[in-house]
């Protein structure tokens, strides 16, 4: 007997079957297996960013003026780098322990604008200030600006760098408002 068509009982067998499993009926679904089914494919909600990071910026703020220094901790990353208003740089360390050791002091400290640029994982936030507050026993209160460079690390969104200038709105005249 020639292979070629021995074989074709076999192929009619298997076209049969395979025409016969499509057209069975899905067996049914409990509620909770279809509730599991939904929500695995419904899409997660969109994180809104620029709120994210402006809150995080506010917990910051509010974080210097309590001496917190755990929501600092958690804030800032282990490789935070910063720089002052007067181009000293410090880091998590640093930022966290003047304030325990009360070098650096602010009793006020209002933020009058956040806006925030998204880059994927990474955010840059722009920030004004007005501040009444002293370090290392001189007072250094006025109005500044800054600039934060926020990452998703695991799941949580921390400040990796800083850098701050003292805002002079006498000295040219216009508002602390950004065009």
């Amino acid at each position: 007997m020639n292979m070629r068509y021995g074989m074709l009982p076999l192929a009619g067998l298997v076209v049969t079957l395979g025409a016969w499993s499509c057209t069975k009926a899905p067996e049914p679904q409990t509620a909770a297996a279809t509730s599991a089914t939904s929500a695995a494919a419904a899409p997660a909600p969109a994180e809104d960013v620029e709120a994210t990071i402006i809150q995080l910026e506010k917990d910051w703020v509010a974080a210097i003026e309590k001496k917190d220094t755990a929501t600092l901790d958690r804030l800032l990353a282990d490789d935070f780098a910063g720089t002052s208003p007067t181009a000293h740089t410090y880091t998590k360390t640093n930022a966290i322990q003047e304030i325990k050791d009360a070098k650096y002091i602010v009793d006020k400290m209002d933020l009058d604008e956040a806006s925030v640029n998204v880059y994927g994982t990474t955010a840059v936030s722009f920030t004004s200030q007005e501040e009444k507050s002293k370090y290392d026993g001189k007072d250094i209160s006025g109005h500044y600006h800054f600039t934060d460079v926020w990452v998703k690390k695991d799941g949580r969104w921390q400040v990796v760098a800083s850098h701050g200038t003292r805002y002079d709105k006498s000295a040219t005249g216009e508002g602390a408002k950004r065009k």
